[in-house]
């Protein structure tokens, strides 16, 4: 097995910025370890850097969470962006199905929304970053995620396929399944979700949506 190219090399090599890198090798180190052990002298070990350097662009371990925090809010709502012109079911599916594969292919993300909302009140840098928890939907990027499904929801309703007064926890329902779907840990597997668990979760959260709205 061939070792691991150094990231200082990476720096010398590739026109990535040390702020990026820092960013990548943090959501890493989140995915494999959690938001409690994600460590900068971690980050500066694998990024090829010293500990100060992390300093110039973040002021501490807190700041690069809440940039993190940030950034996860903002691709969320750019991601979960299907194509308007797709009929009220298919957006729906397509919606559920995007969730899914966000946050199996950014399993960080899904980590730090689990520990914000195990601490109550919010995990501190994640609140620091987005508010408090209950603002969460005044968020631009959140209420540009919610009016899209609104948008749809309401093309569904004049078409007759959703019912007018959808389950009110569609949201935390989707979300809380996806997430706990993707990090359960009780199965007694510990194995990497390939594309067919991948394609059958797609499924099922899809399925769930369309419950939740019908």
């Amino acid at each position: 097995m061939s070792e691991r190219t150094p990231r200082r090399r990476l720096r010398q090599n590739e026109p990535v910025g040390t702020r990026s890198l820092i960013l990548e090798e943090a959501m890493r180190l989140i995915a494999r370890d959690g938001v409690e052990e994600m460590r900068l002298k971690d980050i500066a070990d694998a990024v090829g850097i010293r500990i100060p350097s992390i300093y110039r662009h973040f002021e501490n371990r807190e700041a690069i969470i809440a940039e993190l925090a940030r950034t996860m809010v903002e691709e969320l709502a750019q991601f979960l962006s299907p194509d308007p012109a797709l009929d009220p079911v298919a957006w729906i599916e397509s919606w559920a199905r995007g969730l899914v594969w966000f946050f199996a292919n950014k399993p960080a993300y899904g980590r730090m929304i689990l520990r914000d909302l195990a601490t109550p009140g919010g995990f501190g840098p994640i609140s620091a970053a987005l508010g408090a928890v209950e603002d969460t939907p005044r968020l631009d990027g959140v209420s540009r995620m919610v009016d899209a499904l609104r948008a749809a929801h309401r093309r569904g309703t004049a078409d007759g396929v959703f019912t007018a007064d959808p389950d009110p926890g569609f949201f935390s329902m989707m979300f809380g399944t996806v997430l706990v779907s993707l990090v359960w840990p009780y199965s007694g597997s510990a194995t990497a979700i390939g594309v067919a668990e991948l394609e059958r979760l797609q499924s099922r959260a899809a399925s769930l949506a369309l419950s939740l709205l019908r």
